[in-house]
């Protein structure tokens, strides 16, 4: 009887790893049922076979148990608070307080269920409105948006110059056909 090396066949016997033991030929492990002792076996199977079916009830998590004798941190503006929770979590923070339409965008929005796609769309849409707001905001405030320091032109130039120069190149050409065509069409 052979000894299993390091690459060899899986039919080969193994030596015994512990004195007593018995070491099992492939046929022979087919044979051997030791699902009862591996934790968690038996996910995936048959839903009258899995361990912890019908599921345990979940805990009763809520405004009353969730967070127990915490001081709760008084908002300074209106907070969004997800569905899901009974109220805010001791501790929160918000760099952009609702206001203006993306503010009604965003309070719409946290109406729904956080697995809602309805909600994300939204949430997204009010990103992009309170991205025009802003710019808005600036202009009103006669301080138009630094679009070379926002944009990152300023990097974007110094380590990735063939991309601008490319940027650049396929913005003038599109320029020109616009003009071009606009020309002709009057």
């Amino acid at each position: 009887m052979r000894q299993q090396i390091l690459g060899s066949s899986s039919d080969d016997r193994l030596q015994r790893p512990v004195p007593g033991g018995t070491s099992l030929t492939t046929e022979e492990r087919r044979t051997v049922d030791r699902s009862g002792e591996i934790a968690g076996w038996g996910s995936d199977l048959d839903p009258a076979m899995r361990p912890g079916v019908p599921r345990d009830p979940m805990p009763q998590l809520g405004a009353e148990s969730l967070y127990i004798d915490v001081v709760q941190q008084s908002p300074p503006h209106r907070i969004h608070k997800s569905t899901e929770h009974g109220r805010l979590t001791p501790v929160f923070g918000t760099s952009c307080p609702p206001r203006g339409l993306s503010g009604r965008m965003r309070d719409f929005a946290y109406r729904f269920s956080e697995g809602r796609l309805s909600r994300w769309v939204t949430l997204l849409a009010a990103d992009r409105v309170n991205t025009v707001e802003g710019v808005v905001a600036d202009v009103a405030r006669l301080r138009p948006p630094n679009l070379v320091h926002e944009m990152g032109l300023k990097s974007e130039w110094r380590h990735n110059r063939k991309r601008v120069y490319k940027v650049a190149a396929l913005t003038g050409a599109a320029l020109a056909i616009y003009l071009l065509t606009r020309g002709r069409r009057r």
